[in-house]
Protein backbone atom coordinates (compact mmCIF):
# COMPACT_ATOMS: atom_id res chain seq x y z
CA UNK A 1 0.00 0.00 0.00
CA UNK A 2 1.57 3.26 -1.01
CA UNK A 3 1.50 6.39 1.15
CA UNK A 4 -1.06 8.21 -0.98
CA UNK A 5 -3.55 5.33 -0.82
CA UNK A 6 -2.95 4.95 2.91
CA UNK A 7 -3.63 8.65 3.46
CA UNK A 8 -6.85 8.47 1.44
CA UNK A 9 -8.07 5.47 3.44
CA UNK A 10 -7.29 7.20 6.74
CA UNK A 11 -9.16 10.33 5.64
CA UNK A 12 -12.15 8.21 4.63
CA UNK A 13 -12.22 6.57 8.07
CA UNK A 14 -11.94 9.97 9.77
CA UNK A 15 -14.99 11.29 7.90
CA UNK A 16 -17.10 8.44 9.28
CA UNK A 17 -16.62 9.54 12.89
CA UNK A 18 -19.10 11.84 14.58
CA UNK A 19 -16.97 14.26 16.68
CA UNK A 20 -19.10 13.78 19.80
CA UNK A 21 -19.02 9.99 19.46
CA UNK A 22 -15.26 10.07 18.90
CA UNK A 23 -14.75 12.17 22.06
CA UNK A 24 -16.90 9.79 24.13
CA UNK A 25 -14.98 6.77 22.85
CA UNK A 26 -11.68 8.44 23.71
CA UNK A 27 -12.88 9.23 27.23
CA UNK A 28 -14.16 5.68 27.73
CA UNK A 29 -10.89 4.24 26.47
CA UNK A 30 -8.81 6.40 28.81
CA UNK A 31 -11.06 5.51 31.75
CA UNK A 32 -10.79 1.80 30.92
CA UNK A 33 -6.98 1.94 30.70
CA UNK A 34 -6.79 3.77 34.04
CA UNK A 35 -9.04 1.17 35.65
CA UNK A 36 -6.76 -1.66 34.47
CA UNK A 37 -3.76 -0.40 36.40
CA UNK A 38 -2.93 -2.25 39.59
CA UNK A 39 -1.99 0.98 41.38
CA UNK A 40 -3.53 4.36 40.52
CA UNK A 41 -1.12 6.66 38.71
CA UNK A 42 -1.15 9.49 41.23
CA UNK A 43 -1.14 7.51 44.47
CA UNK A 44 1.78 7.64 46.91
CA UNK A 45 2.38 3.93 46.29
CA UNK A 46 2.46 4.55 42.53
CA UNK A 47 4.97 7.37 42.99
CA UNK A 48 7.23 5.15 45.09
CA UNK A 49 7.07 2.35 42.51
CA UNK A 50 7.97 4.78 39.73
CA UNK A 51 10.84 6.12 41.79
CA UNK A 52 12.15 2.59 42.41
CA UNK A 53 11.95 1.77 38.69
CA UNK A 54 13.87 4.91 37.82
CA UNK A 55 16.59 4.33 40.42
CA UNK A 56 17.17 0.66 39.65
Amino acid sequence: MNNKLKKLEEEKRERCWDPLQRWKVLQETIAWVDSQQAVPRNSPQGALEKQNRMLN
